[in-house]
């Protein structure tokens, strides 16, 4: 038996993958100005696909059936590197987050209830 169904791990996951783009979208505004430096960009449904389909499957007792795996991401070289473009793409991947944050922060209030006999 899962702990967490396969939406609310997948939630997780996608978070995740939003979070690593995230991060290689602020360096590249950070790096805007350098010398040779080439922008990067995560390819969210590709990252996602992989980093789903590579989970391994959960077996009851196992440690790593709750543990989340490492997700290995790799971006690719964006042609776009604009830095309005980027600083867009920031704010978009941000909303993005937040959104999923919030209907999995959701799930576990629903969880919560459950655990707590709907008393809170």
């Amino acid at each position: 038996m899962k702990l967490f169904g396969t939406l609310t791990e997948g939630l997780g996951t996608a978070i995740d993958v939003y979070q690593a783009r995230h991060n290689v979208l602020a360096e590249n505004i950070a790096n805007s100005e350098t010398p040779g430096y080439r922008a990067r960009d995560i390819e969210f449904a590709d990252q996602l696909a992989q980093a789903l389909t590579s989970t391994p499957a959960n077996t009851p007792g196992d440690p790593k059936s709750v543990a989340p795996t490492s997700l290995h991401i790799e971006p690719t070289l964006d042609r776009d590197a604009a830095i309005d473009t980027q600083v867009g793409r920031l704010a978009e991947n941000a909303f993005k987050i937040q959104a999923l944050t919030q209907i999995l922060s959701a799930r576990y209030q629903g969880l919560k209830r459950v655990i707590d006999g709907g008393r809170s």
